[in-house]
């Protein structure tokens, strides 16, 4: 119960502290400064006097604002029973991604040349449109629909406006409003990632995408309050002013139905729905008629009210429902009824022991890559395994589950991920003898909470037609200038690169680190662009003659069943680099065990599966990955492109050592 309240207290005060909210301290502080500045400089008001108005408790204590606290408090216990019960973004952008593959017969690689950031630009740019569109949409039909409207009115009885009224909903729109969310990002994000992989990134500030970050920070807190802040006509068609805002709130019903946008006025301007803010007046706010601002009102009424708006009498429909069952009640009917009700309300604790041999699974990895490994730990054990995929945030629907959360299992790769989800203490430690048998403490977590699965090696590929280029046997070689424009790279700020450069740093320190990282941007033949595929494929295409890649890419495109990156594959010679004294990088495959696995057991045996003799032997047969256990020798395929040695720094140094890295690669431009 403690821990209920504690993650109560945590959701209730979070919005506080996220900048991805638009009460966040730091953008209530800045409409604050905003509403002074208007009132001493527009308003010519003095200090007190505009501390006095922006402080009034006739407002921040009214009956109204009352409401919005209470209201607000209570919506978020609510939504932490419903929400987990509705559709994620991340499950319906699964469903899509995984869909658009049996579409489009496979993933067709969109504008492979065109820059990183001008996809996340894009990115960023479509999130925040379709986003905003769809609210304006949403808002109005909560407006035009009577049936709606009567939830929505909750929102509109606030009679004093403050940062909070926009806590004030009823939950019925607080569902349609989160459903909005999941279905428009879902779709954006299912697209993005399908033709464009990880160049999809979005461009944020602090997390929060950049536009809604803007947008929050200069003032969009004062469209719920009493300050008239206009934007003026040319600008107010673009953008809603707070005062544009308050005239949606307002009770006189030239007012209603307008101004419908929550960023942008051009919706409004397209469909006909806009009012400039003009000359200031003297709004009143609320709804037309009685307004009550008790719990009743706010939360039960709206019902009543929208199924009256459907055309039913629910006196009449109540006598009729009474009369059937006095007529048709008999005894069998009553032992049946009871049967039913028994059988729902068991329902929880049947699914629940039905689901107890089930593994829960949430991956970074494609599906494409374990599934081998989910089918052979199937056909051992006869577990049920249930997999969501998403390349990104599953961290933070983590986060957000808590202890509700039917995660057993998170599967990743990059240790800098892994150790995001141990550093959020997101994951128990997993107490198997088998484990530390298996895993050899510089891959493993010093409290067991995640584990190594695989390593891959950042190695270096060259071309086949230039002979220098065998005299390359050392990362440190990459930054010396006689191969001044013949380097090709993938971004820095990649995990794989960050990995790479975090290991020099370790190893050599962080200004040589940053001199060596220097010395490979000066040797690049173009911009980094591209996956690492895309490396490999520029040496064939003649336009550099050195790449820096994951092993595994070139495995991938050896055996692949298109002749163009079989082509690619036969051009290069891999290096496998410092076999003279450290030995070549290596980043790893990992996972652990979720902090509130419900099969805990089951969570363990699985990651002792992974590296078992069976399953180390597949990472290396079909993902090309070098396996971790010890006693597993690599495939000869892997064999043959080069025995190599590994560097055993400890690999949570790699995570640890990731923001040094991050700062070296923006500063020197990569």
């Amino acid at each position: 119960m403690g821990g209920l309240v504690e993650e109560y207290l945590l959701e209730l005060t979070g919005p506080l502290l996220n900048p991805q909210k638009r009460i966040f301290v730091g953008f209530l502080a800045s409409a604050f400064v905003v509403a002074f500045s208007v009132q001493l400089l527009i308003y010519r008001m003095n200090f007190k006097q505009a501390l006095k108005e922006l402080c009034a408790a006739k407002i921040w204590w009214s009956q109204s604002a009352r409401a919005d606290y209470k209201l607000m408090a209570i919506n978020q216990a609510l939504m932490m029973g419903i929400a987990p019960l509705l559709i994620s973004k991340l499950v319906l952008a699964t469903i899509l991604f995984e869909s658009l593959h049996v579409w489009f017969n496979g993933r067709p690689a969109l504008l492979p040349d065109l820059p990183g950031w001008t996809i996340a630009a894009l990115f960023t740019v479509s999130v925040f449109l379709l986003d905003d569109l769809s609210k304006y949409f949403v808002h109005r039909a909560l407006h035009r629909w009577p049936m709606f409207w009567a939830f929505h009115r909750v929102h509109h009885s606030a009679e004093k406006l403050t940062p909070f009224t926009v806590f004030r909903t009823h939950p019925i729109e607080a569902i349609i409003f989160t459903l909005r969310t999941s279905i428009v990002q879902a779709l954006v994000i299912a697209g993005f990632l399908f033709f464009f992989s990880e160049r999809a990134d979005l461009l944020t500030v602090l997390g929060a995408n950049i536009f809604l970050f803007v947008f929050n920070a200069v003032g969009s807190n004062l469209r719920h309050s009493h300050v008239w802040i206009s934007y003026g006509a040319f600008v107010e068609r673009f953008l809603i002013s707070p005062a544009q805002h308050q005239i949606h709130h307002s009770i006189d019903p030239r007012h209603h139905d307008r101004n419908f946008g929550v960023v942008l006025a051009v919706w409004d301007w397209i469909f006909g729905t806009l009012v400039l803010a003009g000359a200031k007046q003297n709004l009143r706010f609320g709804i037309l008629g009685t307004v009550r601002h008790d719990l009743a009102a706010l939360y039960i009424l709206p019902f009543s009210a929208s199924v009256r708006s459907l055309g039913f009498n629910l006196r009449k429909e109540f006598l009729k429902m009474v009369r059937f069952v006095n007529l048709r009640l008999r005894r069998p009917t009553m032992i049946g009824i009871f049967f039913l009700m028994a059988l729902i309300t068991g329902s929880p604790f049947i699914t629940s022991a039905a689901s107890s041999a089930d593994l829960n699974i949430y991956s970074h990895r494609q599906p494409f890559l374990i599934k081998p490994f989910l089918d052979a730990y199937q056909k051992e054990t006869g577990t049920n395994i249930n997999i969501v995929y998403a390349s990104k945030g599953l961290a933070q629907r983590l986060q957000a589950e808590g202890a509700r959360s039917p995660a057993d299992v998170i599967l990743t790769v990059d240790i800098a991920r892994l150790y995001v989800y141990a550093d959020k203490k997101l994951l128990q430690p997993a107490e198997s003898p088998i484990l530390a048998a298996n895993i050899p403490a510089h891959m493993r977590d010093p409290g067991d909470r995640w584990f190594a699965f695989s390593k891959r090696a950042r190695i270096i590929a060259v071309s086949k037609r230039a002979k220098d280029v065998s005299q390359i046997k050392r990362y440190e070689d990459l930054a010396n200038p006689r191969w001044r424009g013949r380097i090709c790279s993938r971004p820095g700020s990649h995990v794989y690169n960050r990995a790479l450069i975090a290991s020099v740093i370790y190893t050599s320190g962080k200004a040589k680190a940053e001199q060596w990282a220097k010395g490979v941007v000066a040797n690049l033949a173009r911009r980094p662009q591209g996956n690492d595929r895309a490396q490999v494929k520029a040496i064939y295409e003649g336009v550099c003659d050195i790449a820096i890649i994951n092993n595994y890419y070139f495995g991938k495109l050896k055996y692949s069943d298109k002749p163009d990156q079989q082509k690619w594959a036969s051009s290069v010679n891999l290096i496998f680099p410092n076999q003279g004294d450290r030995g070549s990088h290596v980043n790893i495959s990992g996972g652990g065990i979720a902090k509130h696995s419900p099969n805990k057991a089951e969570a363990t045996r699985f990651l002792e599966f992974l590296t078992s003799e069976k399953a180390q032997r597949l990472y290396g047969s079909i993902n090309f990955e070098y396996p971790v256990n010890a006693a597993v020798a690599p495939p000869k395929e892997l064999e043959s492109w080069g025995k190599f040695s590994e560097h055993k720094m400890p690999i949570i140094r790699i995570a640890e050592l990731a923001p040094e890295a991050q700062k070296i690669i923006d500063r020197v431009g990569w």
